[in-house]
């Protein structure tokens, strides 16, 4: 008798273990897919703040040396990260000759012309102001500026 009683007091207990780790593979489970879709979210923002931190910029090259009205020589658009300098983005787009001084970078030619003996250098502005520092240590912060470096004589 004390072994039927035993028998089915482990049986008992070996049917309620069973039972009661089903909820907890559930609960794992369900922790596992709620992890996965934290992931994913996180994911997602980390990208939509890449992008907010990227902005576009149009660079224009005017020569005004050679013609009455301003000559437009070239213009580009780019895909930028937020804070990159003038300067960088100009190096990436057009072959660029410059000096640097305790003050920045002077430059001296874009895409070949300039021409210091006849006294014609590039100036700049952003969104129409013109800069009050060398193109090296202007950030680009706005999106959808417009940088004008034009030729002009001196």
């Amino acid at each position: 008798m004390k072994k039927k009683i035993l028998a089915v007091v482990v049986a008992l207990a070996a049917f309620v273990g069973l039972f009661a780790s089903q909820p907890v593979q559930k609960q794992s489970i369900q922790a596992a897919k709620t992890t996965k879709t934290a992931k994913k979210t996180t994911k997602k923002k980390a990208t939509k703040k890449a992008k907010a931190k990227q902005i576009s910029v149009t660079y224009t090259l005017k020569d005004t040396t050679k013609a009455k009205n301003k000559q437009t020589l070239a213009k580009k658009t780019f895909k930028v990260k937020k804070g990159t300098t003038v300067f960088t983005v100009l190096k990436k787009a057009w072959k660029v000759n410059y000096t640097k001084s305790s003050y920045g970078v002077f430059i001296t030619k874009i895409k070949g012309l300039g021409n210091e003996k006849k006294k014609l250098y590039w100036t700049y502005t952003v969104d129409g102001k013109m800069a009050k520092v060398a193109a090296d240590k202007q950030k680009l912060t706005k999106n959808k500026s417009k940088v004008v470096f034009t030729l002009k004589k001196y």
